[in-house]
């Protein structure tokens, strides 16, 4: 007689700002056979197995997600899952733009929850109902670039053109051009009422780690 077939373990890191968050996550996860959980960010030095999948909030899905390093330690993780509740289409389209590849409110089910971590370690896309109906409706609307993001949030820390291009490495020119771009994408006429509006779309987040 033949053996039955164990099932491919998933390995899971759980990072969430929300400490009673990340427990409840960690604790539904290890529930399930398939699942190898661990609190806290992948080793940075690439030790250990390596992490199919990282479960965390928006803030930090969408800045590791954007920021993943070219090292080796790279190949250590595959792919980004957040939940939230951050559920506006712009947040959502920002996320998926920037890489974050399933995407799941606090409401979600523990077999969601478990559904969405096995299709994101496959590298596929997970998307809830209600945050594919929200970006869906979002998807024509005219979102901010990745450096256009950048010179954003500079904006929103009060810094002038000429400092924003030194941070960058790019010409004062060219950022004045992606402010216009800027004003443009978000239907406001000045800086100010730029940001503000910026905040209220959910397009800058707080500082992350």
């Amino acid at each position: 007689m033949t053996a039955p077939t164990q099932a491919r373990q998933i390995h899971v890191a759980v990072a969430h700002r929300d400490p009673y968050v990340a427990a409840g996550i960690a604790s539904l996860l290890r529930s399930r056979a398939d699942f190898v959980v661990q609190s806290g960010f992948p080793d940075a030095d690439g030790d250990g197995d390596p992490v199919d999948v990282l479960v965390t909030d928006y803030a930090t899905g969408v800045h590791k997600a954007t920021n993943v390093p070219s090292s080796r330690n790279r190949s250590t993780l595959k792919s980004f899952l957040v939940v939230t509740d951050q559920s506006t289409g712009w947040q959502i389209r920002r996320a998926v733009d920037a890489g974050v590849r399933g995407y799941l409110l606090h409401d979600c089910s523990v077999e969601e929850l478990s559904d969405a971590v096995r299709c994101v370690a496959e590298g596929r896309r997970y998307l809830s109902c209600p945050v594919a109906d929200q970006l869906l409706e979002n998807i024509s609307a005219a979102v901010p670039t990745a450096r256009e993001f950048e010179v954003l949030q500079l904006i929103a820390q009060g810094l002038p053109n000429k400092e924003i291009g030194r941070r960058l490495g790019i010409g004062e020119g060219t950022v004045k051009t992606h402010v216009k771009a800027i004003l443009r994408k978000l239907e406001e006429p000045t800086r100010t009422a730029a940001i503000g509006e910026a905040f209220r779309r959910g397009l800058l987040l707080e500082a992350s780690p």
